[in-house]
């Protein structure tokens, strides 16, 4: 008899990619769309880097399209153990890097590695999504500590003190985060730092925005564990050089998780996109990546303003946060949402359908997202991140005089 699997069937269709999903249905119906869902940068490519990647494909087109090993280009590794030594002055060998197909799969590739079904891992909620999800697919039982507007998105120390048992394999986490655009406290970086060393159990650190800051800076986790051998830090290329289609990362670790990711990697994709792998080495390798972050950063912290200021303007009952980092606004619109008797999620696909602005629902980022909106900031420019915010505001306002 013909079946589907029943841990498909376990996973929910995501209300995330659904909506993502929604943005070109609603311009295929020749609708002008204000979209702030898609968590990817606002600016292309830098054309320089884009132009030396084609002009070394026509030399060498089969080197660029080739099959590679799974660890990854050893060219684009040692470009990655610079740059690691670079902006955050740790010492990473090429050997314990392996080069993944985007943050997500290294997310996946990682948990496979250093868990297995039943065991507990430590999140903070809210948090990606794809966390979420990734936990439930691989059957680990989650515990979370929550995270509010109310303290900046921190997750507090002693929430973590207690939930982290002998039965905990890991403390996964974002710095910079997706979706509250919070950088976590030294406070914190320390608490999971000691803990973890004590308990002799993983920390994750999911570090895909760690070039997105415009105040304060980047924690290195690596400069608070006294034992490097038990973390591991998933990284991408989709924020800081701009490719999120092109679907690259790479994760740093210990050499007995990457000799793991790497056998693992080989069985299920074979290897990391060759061109793009070739085209971030190009990037890394010229200095393009500094160039591009600074043009880009400068774009990012206006946009993060504008959308900020309308949402005080228009929506003055919301409680929003102004992040120092990454690319979200995480608004609690309880005060709306509660008077309009809906839920998060019936209320942003009625919005985009109705006003063509698409946003996401905060509960798909966990528990504690509930009555949240994600918005991203960065991928429209001010006037148009004003407009549809105040649309947003006049769709509330048409709601309450129903």
């Amino acid at each position: 008899m013909r079946k589907i699997s029943e841990r498909i069937k376990e996973l929910p269709l995501s209300p995330h990619r659904q909506l993502v999903a929604k943005v070109d249905e609603l311009r295929r119906r020749g609708r002008t769309v204000y979209n702030y869902s898609a968590g990817q940068p606002g600016l292309p490519p830098d054309q320089e880097a884009l132009k030396i990647f084609y002009e070394n494909v026509m030399k060498n087109p089969f080197d660029h399209f080739r099959y590679m090993g799974s660890q990854g280009l050893l060219k684009l590794r040692e470009a990655i153990s610079e740059d690691l030594r670079k902006y955050g002055g740790i010492e990473v060998n090429p050997d314990n890097i392996a080069v993944v197909t985007g943050g997500i799969d290294g997310i996946i590739l990682t948990l496979y590695a250093i868990t297995d079904p039943g065991d507990e891992i430590l999140l903070f909620d809210p948090c990606y999504s794809m966390y979420w999800g990734a936990v439930k697919f691989l059957k680990l039982k989650p515990k979370a500590c929550r995270e509010s507007v109310d303290s900046g998105f921190q997750p507090d120390p002693e929430c973590i003190k207690e939930l982290v048992s002998s039965k905990t394999a890991a403390i996964f986490f974002a710095s910079p985060d997706n979706p509250t655009s919070r950088v976590i406290s030294e406070e914190v970086a320390k608490t999971v730092a000691d803990l973890a060393v004590e308990k002799k159990i993983w920390i994750v650190y999911d570090v895909a925005y760690k070039h997105i800051i415009y105040e304060g800076h980047h924690i290195w986790m690596e400069k608070y564990v006294s034992d490097p051998e038990i973390l591991i830090n998933i990284a991408s290329f989709s924020k800081d050089i701009a490719i999120p289609g092109g679907r690259l990362g790479y994760v740093y670790g210990p050499r007995e998780v990457i000799k793991e990711i790497v056998k693992l990697k080989g069985y299920l994709s074979i290897t990391a996109p060759v061109p793009m792998q070739w085209f971030a080495y190009y990037y890394l390798s010229s200095g393009l990546k500094e160039k591009y972050l600074r043009g880009a950063l400068e774009v990012y912290k206006k946009r993060r303003d504008a959308a900020y200021e309308a949402f005080r303007k228009y929506l003055p009952e919301a409680k929003v946060w102004k992040p120092p980092a990454s690319m979200y606004l995480f608004p609690d619109m309880s005060a709306y949402l509660e008077r309009l008797g809906m839920n998060d999620i019936d209320f942003t696909f009625k919005l985009a359908e109705s006003k063509a602005v698409v946003m996401l629902p905060g509960s798909i980022f966990g528990e504690a997202g509930k009555n949240h909106i994600r918005v991203t900031f960065v991928t429209q420019p001010e006037e148009k991140l004003e407009k549809g915010i105040q649309l947003l505001a006049e769709f509330i306002n048409e709601l309450e005089k129903e």
